[in-house]
């Protein structure tokens, strides 16, 4: 077999670049999780009865009507302070077709439904916006910071597939009303492609956003990007140096250290992986574990409980995506499932989770319902504690 000497020297420039650690525009400033992303004590002893009666599972229920495009995934959620939801997802032909657009809507905090959908991003708009030709979207992730402006960031793809992706992001400060033109995010300093975002942001006490996002060309890494307040680029952090950990999600444990969340995409432990960083801000490539935790190549989600436990949905089995389940954990490396949200069959798929938490010590859930719906799911403690 003949080998391309100039193809290899190339995928590792890229790769080099790609990884390279931006530089804090201040680097005098010391960044903090914000205060109110850590856990609270709100719900903690909703849990102290579990398991002496029984608990009628929550309703699940979809985001929107039947109808819609044939097509949706990887949907997000995000909470103003006045109570309201935001839900956002995409939707087109298929993944990756040149129709696909990113969806919104709403919930009000005593509302049963959700809103109709609008279309926030398409391809041709943001081709317009960013003055660049635009084959693709996806991956969308909202994100309400502590001043209620609305963070929209998407991955786009010029050419190829998503291995070639960067990452876009436009703002509302009207609860998504109306939105800033797309801005291209410049992540690496060689082409700016292969950063793509999964994971939900993290705000900082000076408004910085830590972004999780990840690489996926020639090598699959996990990374984080930090935002200041107006959304320019400060720094890019590596957050694992082994390779086939995607799909980052931090989770502060106070106001420096945080644990990271992986998908596996390719990594031999073929389970949920970790790592520990005692300051996320100051560490380049953590050190990685594996859990316990099957993981078929699907997303998770993390997050801490209100009780400051630690609450993980995956898909737990070894192969498929037809098993949507919760797993609990109190140091996030010892996990137990409690709950299975869905339970089917092959080729069912109940998948791609993004979860947060309530203002009253509630959880709320979204995920694609066999590529053709956005399920959702709000419980509370209590419904979590009575375990399976």
């Amino acid at each position: 077999m003949k080998v391309d000497i100039s193809a290899i020297a190339w995928g590792i420039l890229v790769v080099a670049c790609a990884g390279l650690l931006l530089t804090d525009i201040n680097k005098t400033e010391t960044l903090r999780f914000s205060e109110s992303e850590l856990a609270t004590s709100v719900g903690a002893k909703a849990g102290k009865n579990a398991g002496k009666n029984a608990v009628a599972k929550p309703e699940l229920s979809f985001v929107l009507p039947p109808g819609g495009p044939p097509s949706v995934h990887s949907g997000t959620l995000t909470r103003l302070q006045d109570g309201q939801l935001l839900a956002a997802w995409f939707g087109g032909a298929r993944e990756g077709a040149s129709d696909v657009r990113i969806f919104f809507c709403r919930r009000a905090p005593d509302a049963a439904e959700w809103s109709a959908s609008t279309i926030i991003a398409s391809r041709e708009q943001t081709t317009e916006d960013l003055n660049r030709h635009i084959a693709k979207i996806g991956n969308p992730i909202l994100f309400a910071d502590s001043r209620d402006r609305l963070w929209l960031f998407y991955v786009t793809v010029s050419f190829g597939g998503w291995s070639g992706s960067s990452i876009t992001m436009k703002y509302s400060d009207d609860a998504g009303e109306s939105w800033s033109k797309a801005k291209r995010l410049v992540t690496s300093p060689f082409l700016n492609v292969s950063t793509l975002v999964k994971g939900c942001p993290i705000e900082c006490d000076s408004g910085h956003l830590v972004v999780p996002v990840y690489h996926e060309f020639v090598r699959k890494f996990g990374e984080a990007i930090i935002l200041d307040r107006d959304g320019n680029l400060q720094s890019k952090i590596r957050l694992t140096a082994v390779r086939g950990a995607i799909q980052p999600w931090i989770v502060p444990l106070d106001q420096q250290a945080s644990m990271a969340f992986f998908r596996q995409s390719g990594h031999p432990g073929r389970s949920v992986l970790m790592s520990h960083m005692p300051n996320v801000f100051a560490s380049d490539c953590g050190r990685l574990e594996t859990s316990h935790v099957p993981n078929p190549d699907a997303a998770i989600a993390v997050i801490r409980r209100h009780n400051g436990e630690f609450l993980m949905v995956c898909n737990p089995i070894d192969s498929g995506r037809h098993r949507l389940s919760l797993a609990t954990s109190s140091d996030g490396v010892n996990w137990k499932l409690v709950r299975h949200v869905e339970d089917g069959d092959p080729p069912d798929e109940f998948s791609y989770p993004y979860l947060i938490r309530g203002a009253s010590g509630q959880y709320h859930l979204i995920y694609t319902w066999n590529r053709s719906r956005m399920r959702y799911l709000e419980f509370d403690e209590e419904w979590l504690e009575n375990e399976l």
